[in-house]
C-alpha cells in the first residue's frame, strides 16, 4: 500500500496536478498582495482609478499564471500566445478611455501648460484649476460650479491660460440710443475704467470700440486688462452698473 502512494503522488500526472494547484495558489496569493500593496500607495489617487489598476494588474497576474499552468501542462505555445493576444487586446479596448487620459496627463506634466491654481480656458469652460490627477482636471468656474475634464480634452482642445498671459482681457458691452454724443459715452466709459484702475494690469489702456451702428442703437464694448480673474464676473456687472447709472442722469438731466 505504501508502494502504491507513494507511485500515486509520484507519478507524471499527480506531479502535474501538485504543480498547477500550487501555481494556482501562488497566483491567488500575489494577486491578494498586488491589491494591498496598490491601495497603500494610492494616496490621493481617486478610488475609481485605484479601483481601475487594481483590476487590471490582477487580469494581468492571472493571465500569466494560466500561462504558466498551460506551459506545464504541455499546452501548445501558439495557444499561449493566442491567448495572451486577445488578453491584451481585451484590456486595451475596455480601457482604452483610461489609457487615452492617462497619456494625456503625461503629456500635461512634461510640458505643463497649466498648474493647479492657475485660471484656464478650455473646451468652453472658463475657471481655476483645483485638481489635476492621471484620469482628470477639475476647475472651479467663476459661478462656483465644479468642471470635471477628461485629460483627454486637453490634448483635443486649444488651451488658454489667463494667469500666464498677464491678466485677463474682457470686453464690457454697453448698448446707448444712436442718438447720444459718442464722445461723452467714450468718456463716462473712460471715467469709470480710471475709477476701478486698482482691478487692472498696470501699464494697461483701457479702450472703447464701436462693434456696430444701427439707425436706433449703437453697440460699444469698453476693453480692459484686469489683474485679477476671478473678479471678472464681478467687474463687468459693476462697470454696466455704473454706466448706465450715469446715462440715466444724463437723458434726466
Amino acid at each position: 500500500m505504501a508502494f502504491d502512494l507513494v507511485a500515486l503522488f509520484t507519478s507524471p500526472l499527480a506531479v502535474q496536478i501538485i504543480t498547477v494547484v500550487i501555481i494556482f495558489l501562488l497566483t491567488y496569493l500575489v494577486v491578494r498582495f498586488y491589491r494591498i500593496i496598490i491601495t497603500r500607495v494610492a494616496g490621493t489617487i481617486p478610488s475609481g482609478l485605484v479601483a481601475s489598476l487594481q483590476q487590471i494588474g490582477s487580469w494581468a497576474i492571472w493571465i500569466l499564471g494560466v500561462i504558466i499552468i498551460l506551459n506545464t501542462l504541455n499546452v501548445s505555445i501558439a495557444l499561449l500566445l493566442l491567448l495572451l493576444f486577445l488578453g491584451g487586446v481585451t484590456m486595451i479596448v475596455a480601457y482604452r478611455n483610461i489609457l487615452t487620459d492617462m497619456a494625456a496627463s503625461q503629456f500635461v506634466s512634461t510640458y505643463q501648460p497649466f498648474k493647479v491654481g492657475e485660471w484656464i480656458e478650455v473646451q468652453g469652460y472658463y475657471g481655476r484649476v483645483l485638481e489635476r490627477n492621471l484620469i482628470q482636471t477639475k476647475i472651479l468656474t467663476p459661478d462656483n460650479e465644479i468642471v470635471v475634464l477628461p485629460n483627454s480634452a486637453l490634448l483635443k482642445r486649444p488651451i488658454v491660460n489667463r494667469t500666464r498671459s498677464g491678466g485677463l482681457r474682457v470686453q464690457i458691452p454697453v448698448t446707448v440710443e444712436t442718438k447720444i454724443n459718442l464722445k461723452k459715452i467714450e468718456e463716462f466709459l473712460l471715467g469709470i475704467a480710471d475709477d476701478m484702475k486698482v482691478d487692472l494690469l498696470p501699464d494697461s489702456t483701457p479702450q472703447v470700440r464701436v462693434t456696430q451702428v444701427s439707425p436706433s442703437e449703437t453697440h460699444l464694448v469698453l476693453l480692459m486688462q484686469i489683474a485679477n480673474p476671478a473678479k471678472r464676473d464681478q467687474i463687468i456687472s459693476d462697470v454696466q452698473k455704473k454706466f448706465y447709472q450715469l446715462l440715466s442722469e444724463l437723458a434726466s438731466s
